[in-house]
């Protein structure tokens, strides 16, 4: 009985520093700004290349906001149309429509891409600027999963797409 008890106790112990870890991290959570710049290009084969520049991000735009520095906070993320990008390109509207997101598991087994725009309260607040050139949305980063994510422009009712990665941190 004695072992019983103690087993219980240092099993209540465990939890609740368990708990009181991630409330830790909970009342230390910040947001934080985070600013991508795309340049679009036409491409030898007349299709698109993009480059990314941004925070937690590689070149090919594939995040990881589970690094240090982003992990434990919210994000919010603005993409901006580079200068040099081609003329006339600007994010779809409305904000929903300029980004699809989906958990990666999830994407379109054919075409690997997000098949519609974002469902659920992990993304949110999506809003294109007036001249069309910026887009910027909350992720509340805290659900540890990768998702892919499509950036979608317009040209002359064209929609030019690209499809990177997003890995988010914990809670």
């Amino acid at each position: 009985m004695r072992n019983s008890a103690l087993m219980f106790t240092v099993s209540a112990a465990m939890f609740a520093a368990g708990c009181a870890h991630k409330e830790t991290y909970a009342a230390a959570r910040k947001t934080i700004e985070v600013k991508a710049a795309v340049t679009i290009a036409r491409n030898d084969a007349g299709g698109f290349s993009f480059t990314y520049d941004a925070p937690f991000a590689d070149e090919k735009g594939n995040f990881d906001f589970s690094q240090e520095g982003a992990r434990f906070n919210t994000i919010n993320l603005s993409f901006s149309i580079a200068d040099g990008s081609v003329p006339g390109l600007t994010f779809k509207r409305p904000g929903e429509e300029a980004m699809w997101i989906v958990e990666k598991n999830n994407a379109d087994p054919k075409t690997g891409s997000p098949s519609g725009p974002f469902r659920g309260d992990q993304f949110f607040g999506f809003e294109v600027s007036e001249d069309g050139k910026q887009l910027s949305l909350t992720n509340r980063n805290d659900d540890e999963i990768l998702y892919r994510y499509a950036l979608r422009f317009d040209l002359d009712g064209e929609t030019v797409a690209d499809d990177p990665d997003s890995q988010n941190g914990p809670k």
